[in-house]
């Protein structure tokens, strides 16, 4: 009875399996798995836009078109399909596919033949110490000399003990030998396993897919396009500013480093790098009225929770106004081909196109790639600036004007002089002068000393009143063996108070700004020629108060 009972319920388990399988058979016979190819990717300061596109057969009616092994970061409402052929585009959804596992990439399998390489390696390592020990036990274990009764004679027992002694030396250092070849080996195996570890856990993550479902009238082949948006992406500028000398022009190298991290290769695609960033909200700013009230706890915790629930709408895209970056302002380098030798500059309404015709690919995870964009030659005027009170060296300035028409970002920058590197400097775009000051490091044959001069700088007590006067030398000499020009600035505090009185009483001829307090100085300086700036203000104030930062 119990066997009967046991044979019934595995048939229907049986038949309930049956009826499963079928049911998903039906669910799933359209369903078509779409091997898709990145051709083409625009990277924005933040973010990506991805197109790609593939194809398949489909059959007449209803047909969904799965493209898998996609970047899990795909934002689903950028997501746009395009198709060409008898069909029509019904749906496009997108869903993490959590049980999916990338396929092993160069590095993994590089890696796993590393591993094993090493294991091997190990074992023989310990298969030769092993050797060495038994043979070293079996040399102590029969070390006894002669038999119980006969004795060795003195010639005999130095030989023997001789041979005994060479070949245990020998056997200790092949032993320690091996030993420090099993660490050695152990301690790369440890790297190669944590390595193949984190390659592995980047496989490992979840991917993408995204659902086309389309309706045939008849069977044929299906060309879909799709475009969508990733984040874990972007773009930052990077500039190399070279100067051969202070009479040559400015070369500027726009660079820009990508990276990616979505979890997809990008191989040989088309790269259009964008300074637009679509993660910002592209919503009007609104002035709203202004009212003063008293401070109510309650209030500004609505006001916050209100600010917090409003949410960014989408701007429209522009029509695009284009032109050749290969115009008379850019000089490219003839010599030797460069990426930014095969790029097209493009300007919508809102946002500036670097197309580069030059397939590139990048690695997802990787470090970011440098990116040629553009090559400026800009010309340039050098003056050095020195603020004695704050560096008493004197600075060499390259001051460029019309820079604002090569649509450059502000981003970190490289400087050189004289082909060595000088340091980095930070290049503000944000400015609204139409000269771009780029400094190009300190120059040491500009020398410049600030003294104060004690025989004119007192204090005394007037009425009510303490008068102190400040008054100082800055000496300027030019060691090189060319003329320069040189602007110095120092400053004279600023009064914060009705009881404090402020007054430039010597100024030797600097330009004086009494909102900022600066004093300005510019000068040309023969070689070898030396320039000395006096210049003195006093400060008034009640006698019972004391001024902490004169």
């Amino acid at each position: 009875m119990v066997s009967k009972l046991s044979l019934m319920k595995k048939s229907l388990l049986l038949l309930l399996l049956i009826v499963t399988y079928n049911l998903f058979a039906i669910t799933k016979e359209n369903e078509t798995k779409v091997k898709s190819d990145i051709k083409e990717v625009t990277v924005f300061l933040s973010g990506a836009s991805v197109t790609s596109s593939g194809s398949c057969q489909i059959v007449t009616g209803s047909n969904d078109l799965v493209f898998d092994n996609l970047s899990p970061y795909i934002d689903p409402i950028s997501i746009q399909a395009k198709g060409v052929g008898n069909f029509t585009i019904l749906a496009v959804t997108f869903h993490t596919n959590y049980l999916s596992e990338q396929p092993k990439s160069k590095e993994i399998k590089l890696l796993e033949d590393s591993l094993e390489n090493l294991q091997l390696k190990i074992s023989l390592q310990k298969n030769i110490r092993f050797v060495y020990e038994a043979e070293e036990s079996f040399l102590l274990a029969n070390k006894n000399i002669g038999g119980a009764n006969t004795g060795v004679n003195a010639a005999e027992l130095d030989k023997i003990a001789t041979i005994l002694r060479t070949r245990l030396v020998e056997i200790k250092s092949k032993t320690l030998e091996s030993i420090l070849k099993e660490k050695k080996l152990d301690d790369e195996l440890v790297k190669v396993n944590n390595q193949l570890n984190e390659q592995n856990s980047l496989r490992n993550k979840s991917l993408g897919e995204i659902v086309v479902t389309v309706s045939a009238d008849s069977p044929g082949t299906a060309k879909v396009s799709l475009t969508y948006n990733v984040s874990n992406a972007g773009w930052s500028p990077v500039y190399d500013i070279r100067a051969s000398d202070s009479n040559s022009p400015i070369t500027l190298d726009y660079r820009a480093n990508v990276f990616q991290n979505t979890g997809n290769e990008w191989k040989n695609v088309k790269l259009i790098l964008s300074t637009g960033n679509p993660t910002l909200s592209g919503t009007q700013p609104v002035l709203n009225p202004w009212r003063l009230v008293f401070y109510n706890p309650n209030q500004y915790y609505r006001n916050s929770k209100l600010k917090a629930s409003e949410s960014p709408t989408r701007s429209q895209p522009s029509q695009e106004k284009k032109y050749d970056s290969k115009s008379e302002e850019i000089e490219f380098d003839k010599e030797a081909g460069y990426a930014y030798d095969y790029t097209q500059v493009s300007e919508t309404q809102t946002n500036i196109l670097y197309e580069i015709s030059i397939p590139y690919t990048i690695s997802s995870e990787s470090k970011p790639q440098s990116v040629g964009i553009q090559n400026y030659s800009l010309p340039a005027v050098y003056t050095y600036f020195c603020a004695p009170k704050l560096d008493k060296d004197a600075f060499l300035l390259a001051k460029i004007t019309g820079w604002d028409k090569y649509n450059l970002i502000s981003g970190e920058s490289n400087v050189f002089f004289d082909g060595t590197f000088v340091g980095k400097a930070y290049l503000n775009t944000m400015k609204t002068a139409d000269t771009l000051d780029i400094s190009l490091g300190r120059d040491k044959s500009v020398v410049v000393l600030r003294e104060v001069l004690k025989n004119y700088s007192e204090k005394k007590i007037i009425g009510i009143n303490t008068k102190e006067t400040k008054a100082y030398e800055i000496i300027v000499r030019n060691k090189k063996k060319q003329e320069i020009e040189i602007n110095i600035e120092d400053q004279v505090p600023l009064s914060t108070s009705s009881e404090i009185e402020v007054e430039l009483v010597e100024g030797s001829g600097g330009t004086f700004d009494k909102e900022t307090g600066k004093i300005a100085w510019k000068m040309k300086l023969p070689s070898s020629d030396t320039k000395k700036i006096k210049f003195s203000y006093f400060v008034k104030y009640p006698k019972d108060k004391i001024i902490s930062n004169l």
